[in-house]
């Protein structure tokens, strides 16, 4: 009794059964093929929403950041100018990072006891329609809701300059019984 040569056709007999065919596979592939596109658009979808959601936070946190860099030059700012220049900031920086329907973005400022907060709304429709065939409970839309929230006094006017000359007296040795010490 002898061993069996090895060829590339045991090989696939081994890997898939000796009953199955060619054609059989063929067939398994194109049953399989829909759910399995299916299945990388979904996912692919859950990437870009996560994506969304995560630069849209990012682009409120920044543009609250900028607006109160800038108004705090400006003698007069009420907050419908602040949210105004919040929008602004935020949009460009959302066409700046390729987010899709960055038209779509909402800015809303709320004034409570010292505190600006805004609160950002974005409209997401998800560009895989191909999903719907399979899941029709998947909204058109995904709305995504942001808020950052910064305390009012950051957009208040500073014209507050600190001159050199105060400074000195912070960073200079200061003699104590003898001994040189840094603050």
């Amino acid at each position: 009794m002898g061993f069996k040569t090895t060829t590339k056709k045991n090989k696939i007999f081994r890997a898939f059964g000796y009953k199955h065919s060619k054609a059989q596979h063929l067939v398994e592939l194109v049953l399989f093929f829909p759910f399995l596109v299916g299945i990388i658009g979904i996912l692919t979808e859950v990437a870009y929403g996560l994506n969304t959601g995560i630069e849209l936070n990012a682009a409120l946190n920044n543009a609250m950041t900028i607006a109160s860099y800038t108004q705090r030059t400006q003698e007069n700012s009420s907050p419908q100018i602040i949210e105004e220049e919040i929008y602004e900031n935020a949009h460009k920086i959302l066409v700046s990072r390729k987010i899709p329907y960055a038209d779509t973005l909402k800015i809303e400022m709320l004034e409570t006891q010292g505190f600006y907060v805004a609160i950002g709304t974005y409209d997401y429709t998800y560009a895989f329609k191909l999903v719907n065939l399979f899941f029709s409970a998947i909204p058109e839309k995904f709305h995504f809701k942001s808020v950052a929230i910064t305390n009012k006094s950051l957009f208040l006017p500073n014209d507050y300059t600190i001159y050199d000359s105060d400074l000195t007296s912070d960073f200079t040795m200061q003699s104590t019984g003898g001994q040189d010490e840094t603050p």
